[in-house]
């Protein structure tokens, strides 16, 4: 079950296995995964042209790795089944 502590409408967040998404600040949440282990970054951009959704993977404990920045919530999310 993913849980979502975040303004963000539940019914924009598809559905994430075991994935917890946990506010750090207004426009940024961690992943967590079942275990605890926090496995990446979801951050809300504003844009001239709309909002844009950045994910970031924890590749070591000090390094992440940027996976994308994208139009929709869903596919930024989609980055961490």
């Amino acid at each position: 079950m993913t849980t979502l502590i975040a303004p963000i409408p539940r019914a924009a967040i598809p559905n994430v296995r075991g994935r917890t998404f946990i506010r750090v600040r207004d426009g940024l949440w961690r992943i967590v995964d079942p275990s605890g282990a926090v496995i990446g970054y979801l951050e809300h951009h504003d844009g001239v042209d709309g909002d844009r959704f950045s994910a970031r993977r924890v590749v070591f404990a000090t390094r992440t790795r940027d996976l994308g920045v994208f139009c929709r919530i869903e596919d930024a999310v989609d980055c961490f089944r």
